[in-house]
């Protein structure tokens, strides 16, 4: 028998489903099935039985939880303990944060994990149109909570983790007083000749707005750039452009949104290098990310 088997089969009783518990765990299910069967194995005795709509615990599993449970805590705050102690070394996270964690309300959760963790020190990098994933491969940053460059998402998704937290549509936001605003669906078609905001040159904002405007046909009269979100949701609230962004958008920066036809929707990610989510911080981040954004019924599902 193993901790690691012990943590295990506590968080399947927490969750009295496998595939969730393995979920949280970021074990595939039948990697986290084969363990429990192991642990059963050497306990000869069953901890779960399966039911149809997940797993119940045996009177023995009660007993054995009830023990195993005291034991967890002590290990948890055994390895707190050591790794504070360890020469006084905090370990550093840089995390890039796109604009959709703000408009999301993301971010009071995100600086109370690091409430929570005192052993980490972290430094949010907020950069407008910041080229996240070329920062991601050079190792200045540990990992991003963006959306995804429109293109070669294959390609990223062979060298990256990325776990969708929340999706949403994406639309054209607009000054509450344009008469647009009241639609319930604008094409991209209709922006020909409009005058649009975006990030500066060269920014990942920048190539994506104008790699779609060319897959499309589309012509702008005008593009104001940018480095801050605040800058081009005053010109949206002005009047005097439009812009593309999430739905959250709205309420947050008080401009209208309209959603695009044909239905586009774009999604906050936790990305990072695949070596890099072995990093037990960073698993765990991306782990209560995602029981956030479950709680609060947002949790974006994988692979839509």
């Amino acid at each position: 028998m193993t901790m690691t088997q012990v943590l295990y089969a506590l968080e399947v009783a927490r969750c009295q489903n496998v595939s969730r518990a393995a979920e949280r765990l970021l074990l595939s299910q039948s990697a986290l099935s084969q363990q429990l069967r192991r642990l059963e194995q050497e306990l000869g005795y069953p901890i779960f039985t399966r039911t149809l709509h997940g797993v119940q615990l045996t009177p023995e599993g009660e007993r054995f939880c009830e023990q195993a449970a005291g034991m967890a805590r002590t290990w948890k705050e055994f390895q707190a303990n050591v790794q504070k102690s360890a020469l006084g070394i905090r370990k550093r996270l840089r995390i890039g944060m796109g604009s959709r964690v703000y408009s999301n309300d993301l971010f009071q959760q995100i600086a109370q994990f690091f409430e929570e963790h005192e052993d980490l020190d972290v430094a949010f990098v907020t950069e407008v149109g910041l080229d996240f994933i070329s920062q991601l491969r050079r190792g200045t940053l540990d990992l991003a909570l963006d959306r995804l460059p429109d293109t070669n998402i294959g390609a990223l998704e062979k060298e990256f983790s990325i776990c969708p937290l929340i999706r949403e549509p994406q639309c054209v936001l607009l000054s509450p007083d344009d008469p647009r605003s009241r639609r319930t669906s604008i094409s991209l078609y209709e922006l020909q000749g409009c005058a649009i905001t975006s990030g500066l040159e060269g920014s990942a904002e920048e190539s994506t707005l104008l790699e779609t405007c060319r897959r499309h046909g589309i012509t702008l009269n005008r593009v104001y750039r940018s480095d801050g979100v605040e800058t081009s949701m005053n010109l949206v609230r002005s009047g005097r452009c439009v812009a593309l962004g999430p739905a959250s958008f709205a309420a947050y920066h008080q401009v209208a949104a309209v959603p695009l036809t044909p239905w586009t929707e774009v999604c906050l990610c936790f990305i990072c290098r695949r070596e890099t989510l072995k990093q037990p911080e960073i698993a765990m981040l991306q782990r209560y990310l995602q029981n956030v954004c479950r709680e609060r019924g947002i949790l974006a599902e994988s692979g839509k």
